[in-house]
């Protein structure tokens, strides 16, 4: 502990607080001014994105180098990474905002896993546009009705998320990853039965039935599980349900406290790292932050040797693959496509190169988005 606070009262360190918490509040001013400016700037740029991922991750991971240092030489306890991620995440959310007002779009309704990833993405300054399905979230990006979209494109235990994917296939459609977030999952049980042993019926997205499998197969072996187009869709149906309750969802701590539905047990996932991966897309991709990834999909003949023709040009260069999914193309019987995120930027010289070497072979390349790497929220 700091020796100047030892022999301060409960009454002075109060009183110091505050005027610590005055100091932050008339800083956060002056940054948004400061982010203000920044916009007016943008806007005499015509054609200068407001949102610009590379410089917020650059920020943040600036700042988290600089906990660690002060952290390093302070004797108080250290506030964890996460926290100050969390805040700092917040304090740049609601700067943007002031930039540029935007609108986000999701896979509703509001409570959902896609709505919490926005909003740490994002902040609460912004306008969040549910759509009962992913297929809307993407058109009303494309289409300029929302600034940019979140969508679920993978789970560490479950998968890809298949619908996502087979929007991206699509090589007509004129959207980027410009963004990528990574969000820690933790599933509710939401029931009005008294018992577990009541519940006859389990409504839930595919991915949070998949992720709770194992505990739903020990716990409520009798009850049918029930796929719908979202948890918040699940919670809907259950919270109908209440006057004669048989039936359960499966979704987040918000929406049970939207819906004032009852958790009949919480933390269901089967495992306790469940993370689930979002992208946000938009109308362009992200500048070069450092650390970045590249999203490609990719369509080969089906030939011997086409997959391995495939990653060959990138691991000649030494470019790792942190995933590769294959998905039917749906235009001709047993065709393939190819998703891929590489290690490194689109602008740099050897994924312009391997990508070539990939149509060398070929095979048609789109390249989904350049995007910061992200830490976990």
């Amino acid at each position: 502990m700091d020796k100047s606070l030892e022999h301060m009262n409960l009454d002075d360190l109060r009183a110091a607080i505050d005027a610590v918490d005055d100091e932050v509040l008339n800083l956060i001013h002056k940054r948004a001014a400061l982010a203000s400016a920044v916009g007016e700037r943008k806007v005499s740029q015509a054609g200068a994105p407001f949102y610009v991922p590379s410089r917020e991750a650059s920020i943040i991971r600036r700042l988290l180098q600089r906990h660690g240092e002060v952290a390093a030489v302070s004797h108080a306890a250290k506030i964890p990474d996460e926290a100050i991620h969390g805040i700092y995440r917040g304090i740049i959310g609601a700067c943007l905002a002031l930039e540029h007002p935007m609108t986000i779009a999701y896979l509703g309704p509001e409570g959902t896993f896609s709505h919490t990833a926005a909003q740490r993405q994002f902040g609460e300054t912004a306008v969040y546009m549910p759509c009962p399905n992913l297929a809307q979230v993407f058109e009303e990006v494309e289409a300029g009705r929302a600034t940019y979209g979140v969508v679920p494109i993978e789970n560490a235990f479950e998968g890809a998320v298949n619908d996502t994917h087979d929007k991206f296939a699509d090589f007509d459609m004129d959207l980027s990853i410009c963004a990528e977030i990574q969000l820690s999952i933790h599933h509710q049980l939401l029931s009005s039965c008294k018992n577990l042993s009541d519940i006859e019926v389990v409504y839930s997205h595919p991915q949070p039935l998949g992720q709770c499998k194992d505990w739903l197969a020990s716990h409520v072996p009798q009850a049918n599980l029930c796929e719908v187009a979202s948890t918040g869709k699940g919670g809907e149906i259950v919270k109908q349900d209440a006057g004669e309750p048989h039936s359960a969802a499966i979704a987040s701590m918000v929406m049970a406290e939207k819906l004032a539905l009852p958790v009949l047990a919480a933390n269901i996932e089967d495992h306790h790292h469940n993370t689930t991966r979002f992208f946000v897309i938009g109308q362009h991709d992200s500048p070069a932050s450092g650390e970045d990834k590249t999203g490609l999909v990719v369509a080969v003949k089906d030939v011997p040797g086409a997959l391995y023709g495939l990653v060959k040009p990138f691991a000649e260069r030494d470019m790792g693959l942190t995933r590769i999914e294959s998905r039917p193309s749906k235009k001709k019987l047993w065709e393939y496509v190819f998703f891929m995120d590489v290690q490194g930027h689109r602008d740099d010289q050897n994924m312009s190169d391997a990508i070539a070497d990939v149509e060398a072979l070929g095979a048609s390349v789109k390249v989904l988005g350049s995007y910061p790497v992200s830490r976990k929220l």
